[in-house]
């Protein structure tokens, strides 16, 4: 499965107080506090590490379909390479484990993450609001499946998990829609999805 995150870091810098009392220990592990605090820039890896739990969980979500209750300190991450404009990751949740791929940039951090099973995801991030993210991947989805798009419908579960259906039937749910502040993005991945399948 397939979960995205994206960080406006001016408004993270405006809206959280990182530094308030409490607050890493409540988010972070001991191992994880230590990445952040020994970095060059801690606030980046603060959000860096945020964005990758958060991408992580969705993904998660969707696997097991569970009601959303993000337990931050159940969840454990590795940074395994980072460079400039990017970071590779993994994400451990229980027995799971979720690979991550960030784009990091001095406007947003976006996050990808998936189960070992996806294959071929593309990311797409926009200077917009949630809407021009949608329209996007309404129309990567309409063209993939050759159904119009006033035919298909995005829709979410009573868990908050979005889907796609036709005629009232779910088709679709290998991807992941998310938006902060001025940021819109979304991960999809349509390989081995060559037929519409049923969602249960």
């Amino acid at each position: 499965m397939i979960g995205n995150d994206v960080v406006d870091l001016e408004l993270s810098r405006r809206q959280s107080n990182w530094r308030r009392n409490g607050f890493l220990e409540k988010v972070f592990s001991k191992a994880e506090r230590e990445i952040i605090l020994t970095s060059e820039d801690h606030e980046l890896h603060v959000w860096l590490l945020w964005s990758m739990k958060e991408a992580a969980y969705k993904a998660h979500q969707r696997k097991f379909r569970l009601p959303r209750n993000l337990n931050w300190l159940a969840q454990q991450t590795e940074i395994i390479k980072q460079e400039e404009g990017g970071a590779i990751g993994l994400v451990k949740i229980d027995a799971e484990e979720y690979s991550t791929t960030s784009e990091v940039t001095s406007a947003y951090i976006h996050t990808c993450s998936k189960s070992r099973e996806i294959r071929g995801v593309k990311n797409a991030i926009f200077e917009t609001p949630s809407s021009e993210a949608k329209k996007q991947l309404l129309q990567e989805v309409s063209r993939h499946f050759a159904i119009d798009q006033d035919q298909l419908s995005l829709k979410k579960t009573s868990a908050g998990i979005p889907f796609f259906e036709t005629q009232g039937e779910p088709i679709f749910t290998h991807f992941s829609l998310s938006d902060h502040g001025k940021f819109s993005a979304y991960s999809l991945s349509l390989i081995n999805c060559e037929t519409p399948v049923k969602h249960t």
